[in-house]
C-alpha cells in the first residue's frame, strides 16, 4: 500500500529530475508504463523510461506543478513547462505509485505550440 507521502516524494522527485536533468533519481517501478502525446507508442520498463526522461530533460527549462490532487495511490498533477526555445506549455500528468515507486505516468499538453515554436 502506497500513502499520501510516498506519491508525494516520487512525485516531487519526478520534477526535481527533470529541472536537474537526472534522470537516475526517479523512484519507477520495473513494469512503468509512460505515455505522453510527442510518442507513438507507450513506453514500458523502468531502463526505457528512465531513458526517455533523460533524453527529454535537457529540453526542458523548467517544469513546475501548479496543482497536485492526491487520492490513494493516484496523483493528478496541472504542470506549466518551459522548453528551451522559450515556449511555455500548460499541461496534466497522471501518476499512479506503488510502493513508493512510479508504475504509470500519462502526460496530456497540446503539442501545436511546440510545433509552432519549431518553426
Amino acid at each position: 500500500m502506497t500513502d499520501h507521502s510516498e506519491v508525494q516524494q516520487a512525485v516531487d522527485l519526478y520534477f526535481k529530475a527533470i529541472n536537474e536533468n537526472n534522470a537516475s533519481v526517479i523512484p519507477l517501478a520495473d513494469d512503468v508504463k509512460y505515455s505522453g502525446p510527442m510518442l507513438a507508442e507507450p513506453i514500458h520498463g523502468e531502463a526505457a523510461v528512465r531513458q526517455h526522461i533523460a533524453d527529454i530533460a535537457p529540453f526542458v527549462a523548467r517544469m513546475n506543478q501548479k496543482k497536485i490532487v492526491i487520492d490513494g495511490d493516484t496523483a493528478a498533477v496541472i504542470l506549466e513547462f518551459e522548453g528551451l526555445n522559450g515556449v511555455v506549455i500548460e499541461g496534466a500528468e497522471f501518476f499512479q505509485v506503488r510502493n513508493g515507486k512510479i508504475c504509470t505516468d500519462q502526460t496530456f499538453f497540446d503539442t501545436r505550440p511546440l510545433i509552432k515554436g519549431a518553426s
